[in-house]
């Protein structure tokens, strides 16, 4: 059966969530070892399904932030701190202090801003010393650790390298905050299209993207596969159907 779709920004969000859920790795981590589940909107979802509570200001689970047609920090009024789990407990311990105690068996999950086709992911970083991929990234390839890059095909650019090689040097000016670019390598990413596969078995294209009247942002996929699981795909999919967007809040 072949069955099609729009997902808003926020519905893909939710959707991705719930598929780095389904990832074996983060399963067994969830259950027997640490995850640090670091800054970023859809990482915010992911907060939320992992530990089954609400994170209410997503704009407050990040620091960099592409709002108001600008890239900028976030000025949410009540920030939350990137959670870091220990089978299955959040750990009243900031991420930062956790980080070089991480080892085989745990999982670090960040966001990225862009995306291309090879599967190359990379962040937008603004802190001159990487931000938080640049402290964890040493470390997490040093010693096997699994990133896992939650991302929405609305983040699709032509080519990450060349983008990152034409920011160096960075920008002389910015209508927004100065960024550049850091590749995150051997990441294992997860996109609308990924988590349909691993929470159906379905095989999903994206078909088209964009939209107006809030559906800015949206991808719109065709998926096939056996009938029972399409038809749970579309069930679970209208669950979450009306996602809110993700915005400051008043």
């Amino acid at each position: 059966m072949k069955a099609l779709f729009t997902l808003t920004s926020s519905e893909s969000k939710r959707l991705i969530a719930k598929g780095v859920k389904a990832l074996p790795a983060v399963k067994k981590a969830l259950a027997e070892h640490t995850i640090i589940i670091a800054g970023g909107t859809t990482n915010a979802f992911v907060a939320e399904e992992l530990l089954n509570r609400k994170v209410p200001d997503k704009t407050g689970y990040t620091v960099g932030i592409v709002t108001e047609g600008k890239t900028g920090l976030s000025s949410a009024p009540d920030p939350t701190h990137p959670f870091v789990v220990q089978k299955g407990r959040p750990l009243a311990i900031h991420w930062k202090e956790y980080l070089p105690n991480m080892q085989a068996g745990d999982v670090f999950i960040k966001g990225g801003n862009a995306l291309d086709h090879t599967g190359l992911a990379a962040v937008m970083v603004s802190d001159s010393a990487g931000g938080t991929i640049g402290l964890a990234q040493g470390i997490l390839l040093a010693r096997g650790i699994p990133l896992i890059v939650p991302i929405g095909l609305e983040k699709m650019v032509p080519d990450v390298r060349t983008a990152l090689e034409f920011l160096t040097p960075l920008p002389d000016e910015a209508l927004g905050q100065k960024v550049g670019l850091i590749p995150m390598l051997g990441a294992t990413v997860v996109t609308e299209l990924t988590a349909l596969g691993l929470l159906y078995g379905l095989e999903a294209r994206a078909i088209a993207a964009g939209g107006v009247g809030g559906s800015e942002g949206a991808v719109t996929i065709a998926v096939e596969g056996p009938e029972n699981e399409v038809r749970r795909a579309l069930g679970d999919i209208k669950s979450f159907k009306g996602e809110p967007p993700v915005r400051y809040l008043s």
